[in-house]
């Protein structure tokens, strides 16, 4: 019996919120405030065995909020049938032939149709109709009664806030599924509630919080103290009994020689209660004996200690902080493991469902891949208490660490996004469907096998930079700080506050490649605004000599021509397919050379598969335009190599020239002989092609040879504050300036 998906309504940012589980682990991703958190709430205050779920007015999505409120308002009730209003929690559970249904009966099976094996289970804190109508008199008589007083009224905000709780209720369903349809029939289910269902037997629900109980303070022994509870956890249902009954013994042992020992210790404390007529002769006698309690003994009296050297051994405080949080996570594993087997009366509830909330809280990036390739051996897959009565283990674990997505099965990963403040759920495994659907099968295989660690970082991100290589990803930080300096500056003088800084937005910048059109659907599948810097590679097509310098011929007697590398001007082609793949259009160099950078967002259109051109599109692609160096001369470049030499001549020379008592990096990644003519006036093309030896070394120079300078900036009210602006000494490229300030807006 496994729960397959989990649906939620109007619980906070979980408007209509849809997520299915895998049969043994389940790993939530996405950003801050992405809705994770939610989950875990809603699942923990439905299913948490403590009775009736509570919740606050603000626990009611925003829109939800504003419906009750409209209701009230309006003074009026919604159209028969009356739909559902309230927060709920939806479980859909499929058995197999193997299943124990004795919990579960004919009261939550509702549908006897030997092919149809599920169950739908709502959790619901509703509004009845008759209660909605409590509730509209009870405030409309308040307010009425306000008014005649001449006192102030309370809006409906306020009413709710405080009043909700005497008119939402609690309530236990098991809900008829057509099976053929592959549909719930809301007007047909079970009040489980009234049939008296433990639904604790049902489904049995234990988390693990993100803030957890450890620490390396001197005083801290969370550790120490945990050893009594998985203590109390085994021993209700201990699969070798001999070890606890041997502890038992042992401890009665001790309470036979502490005995003797006590009646010396106590003896002048007896007396003094003898002298003041406290005991009686024959009547009263006071003995002090030892009774040890096996229990009592692990809380306060067991240390957890680790091994440093063969002989040495030390309190757990003295260990880091990673090290206690992931033993102190194992530890609460095997506790919640031992308590969902419930001893051998009650036997294991039919479902178990276990969520770990973010495993990787002080850990460093290689424990949490080892963490994450060790889950599924550690929770196991199924609950099996001392009389070998097996039940199924579900896991939840969420998380927002790029090294445990990395080191994850593709399949079990579901990400959450928030579209217009709504939390949406997707599983990874519908990439490969879609992948397919668009024939590029290929594409997804190469995708599961490179979303490396970095590219991970894309399920956390609000933006994302794809970048070809080296050069561009190690440059690109500086570029970044340059605008933000720049604006910040600028601001200060207009009196206005700055723009929210690149480098303190959530943007993951990840080298792609020239593939990044094998990442479109999955861009587009995790809904990221997008920038990627590539390159026009501009070419021409030649006609192809035979050996005597004539036309060479194909077989069908037409010549043949090859296309080659050219400098922008005079080229009639490009290269670059992800620029044709984006743009939906052939080859044709004219068309990007026309196009400005409001043309160039682009967004996917769904029915067609194809991108197309947006103002506020998800995608831009930022290459090479026309732009003018320090003198005035207007060039386009092919690449970004050729576009930095065009309008940095001066700082590379400058860098480059020696001089007497000052010591410069330069750039020893350059070739002389192409340096020198580049420096009398040679083509940028031409050094970009040829004179550079490493194209990474040529990047860092870049940064070694750059200069920090410092100047005041007065502001309208005449305040002046200094500004300092690093890389002052070159010029960031105008299609990468561009394409960084398209994606540093909204």
């Amino acid at each position: 019996m496994k729960i397959t998906k989990i649906s939620i309504q109007n619980f906070r940012s979980l408007k209509k919120l849809q997520i299915d589980l895998e049969d043994y682990l389940s790993i939530v991703v996405g950003k801050n405030n992405s809705g994770k958190t939610s989950l875990l709430l809603a699942l923990e205050r439905f299913l948490s065995g403590s009775g009736n779920a509570r919740f606050d007015f603000d626990d009611f999505n925003t829109d939800f909020q504003q419906h009750l409120a409209d209701l009230l308002i309006a003074n009026v009730q919604p159209v028969d049938p009356f739909p559902f209003c309230g927060i709920s929690l939806r479980l859909f559970i499929q058995y197999g032939d193997h299943d124990d249904l004795a919990n579960v009966g004919n009261a939550v099976v509702m549908d006897l149709d030997p092919q149809n094996r599920w169950i739908v289970l709502d959790f619901l804190y509703q509004l009845s109709s008759e209660n909605l109508a409590s509730m509209l008199r009870d405030f409309h008589a308040y307010n009425d009664k306000k008014q005649k007083d001449g006192k102030k009224t309370k809006d409906a905000r306020k009413f709710l806030r405080e009043e909700h709780g005497k008119y939402f209720k609690v309530a236990k369903r098991s809900v008829r599924f057509d099976h053929v349809t592959e549909t719930v029939q809301e007007g047909e289910y079970v009040d489980l509630m009234k049939e008296a269902i433990r639904v604790d037997d049902i489904v049995s629900f234990k988390r693990i919080n993100a803030r957890r109980s450890v620490s390396n303070r001197e005083s801290d022994r969370g550790l120490s103290t945990m050893s009594a509870k998985i203590y109390s956890a085994m021993a209700s249902d201990a699969e070798d009994e001999e070890v606890f009954e041997t502890f038992k013994e042992a401890l009665s042992d001790t309470d036979s020689q502490l005995d003797v020992i006590y009646d010396d210790l106590f003896k002048s404390v007896i007396s003094d209660v003898r002298s003041f007529g406290g005991i009686k002769e024959g009547d009263t006698e006071i003995k002090i004996k030892s009774t040890l309690q096996h229990r009592d003994l692990l809380e306060e009296n067991t240390t957890v200690m680790y091994r440093q050297g063969a002989d040495t051994t030390l309190p757990e405080n003295h260990n880091g902080l990673g090290y206690l949080n992931l033993i102190s996570i194992i530890f609460e594993i095997k506790i919640l493991l031992n308590e969902f087997k419930r001893g051998r009366s009650p036997r294991p509830a039919d479902i178990n469902l276990l969520f770990i909330e973010e495993p990787e809280a002080h850990t460093h990036p290689q424990m949490q891949a080892i963490f994450i390739a060790n889950i599924k051996r550690l929770v196991g897959e199924t609950i099996k208490n001392a009389d070998g009565v097996a039940r199924p283990l579900q896991t939840i674990l969420s998380t927002h660490s790029a090294h445990i997505v990395a080191e994850s099965d593709f399949d079990d990963i579901k990400y959450f996004r928030r579209i217009n403040g709504d939390t949406q759920s997707r599983s990874l495994k519908e990439l490969s469907g879609l992948y397919k659907a668009a024939g590029k099968s290929g594409h997804y295989a190469f995708l599961k096998q490179y979303l490396t660690l970095n590219r991970s970082q894309l399920f956390f991100a609000d933006k994302a930079i794809l970048v070809e290589g080296d050069t561009e990803r190690i440059l690109l930080p500086a570029m970044m700080r340059k605008i933000d300096q720049a604006d910040a500056a600028k601001a200060w003088e207009g009196g206005v506050l700055p723009p929210v800084a690149l480098l303190s937005q959530n943007i993951s910048v990840i080298e792609v490649g020239a593939h990044s059109q094998i990442y479109e659907i999955f861009l587009q599948f995790i809904g990221v605004k997008t920038l990627i810097i590539t390159d026009i590679d501009s070419a021409i097509e030649e006609g192809v000599l035979d050996e005597q310098g004539k036309p060479a011929l194909n077989q069908d007697g037409k010549p043949k021509s090859v296309v080659r590398a050219h400098k922008v001007d005079k080229a009639t082609h490009t290269t670059n397919h992800a620029l044709q793949f984006f743009y939906s259009v052939g080859p044709e160099l004219g068309y990007f050379l026309g196009l400005t950078i409001d043309q160039k967002a682009v967004w996917k259109d769904l029915a067609t598969g194809r991108w197309e051109p947006k103002p506020d599109g998800q995608l831009l692609c930022a290459y090479q335009i026309s732009e003018k160096d320090s003198d005035g001369n207007a060039y386009h470049a092919r690449s970004f190599e050729d576009a930095f030499f065009h309008v940095n001549r001066a700082f590379v020379k400058d860098a480059t020239t020696e001089e007497v008592g000052v010591e410069k990096a330069g750039f020893p990644s350059l070739v002389k002989k192409h340096l020198k003519t580049y420096l009398e006036g040679g083509s940028s093309f031409d050094m970009a092609e040829n004179g550079i030896s490493k194209k990474p070394s040529f990047a860092i120079e870049i940064l070694l040879n750059s200069v920090t300078t410092k100047a005041a900036v007065a502001s309208p009210e005449g305040r002046s504050k200094e500004f300092a602006s690093e890389f002052s000494n070159w010029n960031t490229p105008g299609y990468i300036e561009e394409g960084l300030r398209w994606i540093k807006a909204g």
